[in-house]
C-alpha cells in the first residue's frame, strides 16, 4: 500500500506555533524549549509561503497555452 505524503499548510504551521506558545505559558520550567519550537514553526511557515509564491508563477507558465504570447 502506498503511503500518501501530507503537506502542511501555513495554517497548520501557525496552529503549531500557537500551540507551542501556549505550552510555554503553561510550563514555565520548559519555557525556552517551547519558545524555540514556536520559532521553528514560524520559520517553517514563512519558508512554506515563500516556496509556494515561487512555485505558482512556474505552474502558470507550464499550463499556459503554447499559442498565447508570453508576457515578459
Amino acid at each position: 500500500m502506498k503511503r500518501e505524503r501530507q503537506i502542511m499548510s501555513n495554517n497548520d504551521c501557525t496552529i503549531m506555533e500557537l500551540y507551542c506558545l501556549e505550552r510555554a505559558r503553561l510550563e514555565p520550567q520548559s519555557r525556552s524549549k517551547w519558545i524555540a519550537q514556536a520559532e521553528r514553526w514560524h520559520e517553517l511557515g514563512r519558508a512554506h509561503a515563500a516556496w509556494r509564491s515561487q512555485k505558482r508563477p512556474l505552474q502558470q507558465a507550464m499550463h499556459a497555452d503554447p499559442m498565447t504570447p508570453q508576457q515578459s
